[in-house]
């Protein structure tokens, strides 16, 4: 297993060309879709993704956690792709452009809604711009970060244990972390499991 560290945003792109077979979408009449946005970047230590800390909502099941940049597919939008580079704009101030490769979409345990996953590479680092009545906080974490051993932990909901990663006070979790697992696997990166 390589490091982390060692990962190309050319890489990334061709990898994912390469299984991009595997990564056919779901149904596009499905009723409740949503798409987001793992955005790469070059960091100190390799390539960082962008991840958001949602706001506190009463009612929002995903309230305060960690997660990639996206969101709800409107009726606007042609495609799901347009939904990530949408969503990330509007809550971290990105313009991403187009995408460099597609993840596998995932199913959501508690809703019956499909989450399409874009990879988006950005030559530089931007800061990201929290918007504050969706995003409570904004970071970029190291890709090496995300894979260390030394970083997982479990985390229980509803009784059930999760696999997570804990990155200073906060943990991805859940969705989040399925869809880091599958940039693992495309990538060769095995995603710890505590």
């Amino acid at each position: 297993m390589r490091p982390a560290a060692e990962v190309t945003l050319d890489e990334v792109a061709a990898q994912l060309a390469s299984r991009a077979d595997d990564r056919a979408p779901a149904d596009p009449a499905h009723p409740w879709q949503a798409a987001v946005a793992v955005v790469l970047a070059p960091g100190t230590a390799g390539l960082d993704i962008a991840f958001i800390e949602r706001v506190v909502r009463p009612g929002d099941r995903w309230s305060g956690q960690m997660a990639l940049p996206g969101g709800k597919r409107e009726p606007a939008d042609p495609d799901l792709a347009t939904t990530a580079a949408r969503e990330t704009a509007e809550e971290v101030g990105l313009d991403v452009g187009e995408p460099i490769g597609r993840l596998a979409d995932q199913r959501g345990r508690v809703s019956k809604g499909m989450v399409a996953a874009f990879v988006f590479g950005l030559d530089d680092r931007p800061a990201l711009r929290p918007q504050p009545s969706e995003v409570a906080a904004a970071d970029w974490i190291a890709l090496s970060w995300l894979y260390d051993p030394a970083n997982v932990v479990r985390r229980r909901w509803v009784g059930v244990p999760f696999p997570g990663i804990a990155h200073r006070d906060r943990v991805i979790w859940g969705l989040t972390h399925r869809i880091l697992d599958d940039l693992g696997s495309s990538l060769g990166l095995a995603l710890p499991r505590p």
